[in-house]
């Protein structure tokens, strides 16, 4: 486990200096939980003891991420699966699947992978103007192509230089500021659509029995 958590932030580490690409894929919940798919393409092959080595000097700088949330594969040329742990195996590619709770164990993931400031408070969700149900969602630079789906609307005006691929999906390229303002589901609605679909199963239930006792 020890020798896990300092692979997660080596890795995590040559993201933050810039050393390897990263495309993003991010899903988030209506109650801000969500997952974090990533593949990480370093600038040449390097096995698990060269990451154990970026770390030695910023291993405490990192925050304090859940690791059993968090899966990572070495993937050869051919695509396919390595064993890291093997001696003299080196890999190029990196997939990173990971888990997080609430909008604060976002905030960790993206401390760690776009190398903000972690003794800074971070904030990626948060309230936006008077309306309640209206959120920004901000993750600084992305340092890839990164694409984000949110469990509600997101605002188009909002996007900056982000590509609007549906009403709940922007995707940003390297470089580009990810920030936007996005309407989330209300609960009242939630509850409401809840008892109209209670009452439509309900009334299609009741014309089946009446229909059985007319037969």
């Amino acid at each position: 486990m020890k020798r896990l958590m300092l692979l997660c932030l080596a890795l995590f580490a040559l993201l933050a200096v810039g050393c390897a690409q990263v495309t993003s894929e991010i899903k988030v919940d209506s109650d801000f939980s969500g997952e974090w798919n990533a593949t990480i393409q370093a600038p040449v092959p390097i096995s698990k003891g060269d990451l154990l080595s970026a770390v030695t000097k910023s291993s405490k700088k990192q925050p304090q991420i859940d690791l059993k949330k968090i899966e990572l594969e070495a993937i050869g040329p051919d695509g396919k699966e390595l064993d890291a742990d093997k001696p003299g195996v080196q890999a190029q590619t990196w997939k990173l699947e990971a888990k997080f709770d609430n909008k604060d164990e976002l905030a960790q993931m993206s401390a760690a992978v776009f190398g903000r400031n972690s003794n800074s408070k971070i904030n990626v969700i948060y309230p936006y103007g008077d309306d309640p149900d209206v959120y920004t969602f901000n993750l600084g630079e992305a340092s890839g192509a990164t694409t984000i789906e949110v469990d509600g609307k997101i605002i188009k005006e909002s996007v900056g230089k982000g590509l609007l691929k549906d009403d709940d999906t922007v995707i940003y390229a390297a470089g580009d500021t990810i920030k936007f303002q996005f309407k989330k589901e209300s609960s009242f609605g939630s509850i409401i659509g809840g008892i109209v679909v209670i009452a439509a199963l309900a009334g299609i239930g009741y014309v089946i029995y009446r229909r059985r006792q007319t037969a």
